[in-house]
């Protein structure tokens, strides 16, 4: 009877260290896609050119939401010079929440 109740503690035990470890490769996986998505929006920013009109929202995989947000965070005396930053936010169910930002330089041709 002793060994059964040691048994069963060690089992119960076994079986939550693997449902922690499943939980955490989980999320491993969320995170590392949200990676991907956030990478994916802020190097596509850099290849358009009308950077102005960049800002957008996505869905990826019907469940984590991207946002990309473009601004003007400095210009030049004459404005032919523009630096933008490039804010982009995944989201996904349970608090996931991931922002990347980023820098562009153009100069306009006038």
């Amino acid at each position: 009877m002793v060994a059964l109740a040691i048994l069963g503690t060690a089992l119960v035990a076994v079986f939550q260290l693997f449902s922690m470890t499943l939980r955490s490769t989980m999320n491993a996986e969320k995170y590392t896609k949200a990676v991907f998505y956030a990478r994916s929006m802020l190097d596509e920013s850099y290849s358009l050119p009308d950077v102005d009109k960049n800002s957008l929202s996505l869905t990826f995989d019907g469940e984590f939401k991207g946002k990309r947000e473009v601004s003007v965070r400095s210009s030049s005396e004459d404005e032919r010079v523009m630096l933008y930053e490039i804010t982009v936010t995944v989201t996904w169910p349970l608090s996931g929440n991931l922002r990347m930002k980023g820098l562009r330089a153009v100069m306009r041709d006038e």
